[in-house]
């Protein structure tokens, strides 16, 4: 919920200028989101698809598909990643500031999330369990 508010509360400024001579606080969480999923979300895919033996097609979470983007995902990527730095160059010294503050902020309220629950616990001991029925089954 605090993630969710500070999203809320970052866009409201963004809204009213902020006080720092323009909006960029959402910049920080797009960054934060878009960075975070394709960096390290990607490279969870394929050990998560491989350990539950996922069925190809099946729904799953961190899995992209770059088939339409010309390049591929590096591409896509180093596109995005330039426009958002084009985007901040566009903000003021104090609205950059607060751009990389709130990106800063992102980050903390998104290990927040993962800690609020003890689900990351619960998954980690599902997955050493899968791993050892796996390496049990290969004997």
């Amino acid at each position: 919920r605090a993630y969710v508010d500070a999203i809320r509360t970052a866009g409201a400024a963004d809204r009213d200028g902020g006080g720092d001579g323009g909006g960029g606080r959402l910049l920080g969480h797009l960054y934060c989101r878009y960075f975070a999923d394709l960096f390290g979300g990607q490279m969870l895919a394929s050990p998560t698809r491989a350990a539950l033996d996922l069925a190809p097609g099946t729904p799953r979470h961190y899995g992209f598909d770059f088939g339409g983007v010309s390049g591929g995902r590096a591409a896509f990527i180093e596109d995005l990643y330039g426009a958002l730095n084009e985007a901040g160059e566009l903000l003021t010294e104090d609205a950059r500031n607060a751009t990389v503050e709130e990106c800063r902020l992102a980050f903390t309220h998104n290990v927040e999330v993962y800690a609020e629950e003890p689900y990351v616990a619960d998954a980690a001991r599902g997955a050493l369990n899968v791993a050892a029925g796996y390496a049990a089954g290969r004997r």
